[in-house]
């Protein structure tokens, strides 16, 4: 798979260097000059420069950034209570808080002022680098991948060569030997590159997530889909988008005579395609683990005035299996038939 991993370069470090410095702004009502010079005293240990001062009319606490060439200058500003207390927009820490304080300037010196990503919304992307990355993940797959290697499938999705992708050693593990990795089954042509990226990897039991490095760059981590709680997803949940689902897939959701005699399971969902021109998924690896196979399965469904959306419902509904209509990164409709995840009840 080296063919499309990222390749090594020089290490994070080497490219770009952070220096983190701290502004504290001293209490309008009542100045705390005794905390200040305790505060300045941790500092000193950290060897992080502090300055503790009056505050300006247009001063307001926040972490900034610049970055010059291979240098990256964090400013931090902070606001000195009264009580002693250091207090940031999304923090604060007494004295007794040292600890939490260290870790928090040492990821602002890996990270700078984004902060580490994990436990982020958007993956720890800042609102401009989703979008930038959104866009390139909408660009239409032009080539075939089904009967591919997925080496050879992966490099015809053409994905933006600004995001590398790299494989975790659980991924690879997942993957197993080079030459006993399956083909792809699914022809993913005409799909955007986000959604066709998740849907590939999904066959092998991987998804992807967009991670953010030291460096901010952004890669395209391949994991086992054990490994991340939230990957980029398998399409996009129409209602979220506020997508109407009748406009998105009408022929899949309007009453019309349908009749199911003694077909595969993967004939009835091909013949679902047809008449409703809505493209569908199969999650290959839910199949395997609930050791079923659509090409031996025989389904039936009496012919009636329904809508196929309804039919196709109540067949998988029977083998614990679920329909879900997504829409890709350019919001075009496809089904997705998965594992069936009953919804956890709130706790009273």
């Amino acid at each position: 798979m080296n063919q499309v991993c990222a390749q090594p370069t020089e290490s994070v470090v080497d490219r770009l260097h952070t220096d983190v410095k701290f502004e504290l702004l001293l209490s309008r009502e009542r100045a705390n000059g005794l905390a200040g010079q305790q505060w300045a005293e941790v500092f000193r240990q950290f060897e992080v420069p502090l300055r503790v001062r009056q505050p300006l009319y247009n001063d307001k606490a926040g972490v900034e950034q610049d970055i010059f060439g291979t240098t990256r200058r964090v400013v931090v500003t902070g606001l000195l209570d009264r009580n002693g207390e250091i207090v940031f927009p999304d923090r604060k820490f007494r004295l007794s808080d040292v600890g939490e304080l260290s870790d928090w300037i040492e990821e602002l010196q890996t990270y700078g002022a984004q902060g580490a990503p994990e436990g982020q919304p958007l993956w720890g992307l800042s609102k401009a680098e989703f979008d930038l990355l959104h866009a390139a993940m909408r660009t239409v797959v032009e080539n075939k991948t089904s009967d591919l290697d997925l080496a050879a499938a992966i490099v015809s999705l053409e994905l933006p060569s600004n995001y590398p992708i790299d494989f975790t050693p659980k991924a690879k593990k997942t993957l197993g030997p080079v030459d006993q990795i399956p083909p792809v089954k699914n022809d993913l042509a005409g799909l955007a590159k986000g959604t066709a990226f998740a849907l590939l990897l999904r066959e092998y039991g991987l998804s992807f997530t967009p991670r953010r490095l030291p460096d901010e760059s952004i890669i395209l981590s391949i994991e086992d889909v054990e490994e991340v709680e939230k990957a980029w997803p398998i399409g996009w949940d129409p209602d979220s988008l506020g997508l109407t689902r009748l406009t998105l897939a009408k022929k899949l959701f309007v009453a019309v005579p349908v009749e199911v005699d003694q077909m595969s399971m993967t004939q009835m969902l091909q013949e679902l395609e047809k008449q409703t021109e809505i493209p569908v998924f199969v999650d290959g690896m839910a199949l395997k683990s609930m050791n079923l196979d659509f090409d031996k399965m025989t389904v039936t469904y009496p012919r009636k005035r329904t809508s196929w959306s309804l039919c196709l419902r109540t067949l998988v509904s029977k083998i614990q299996l679920t329909q879900e209509l997504r829409v890709d990164e350019n919001d075009q409709a496809f089904l997705w038939i998965t594992r069936f995840q009953p919804k956890s009840k709130p706790n009273p």
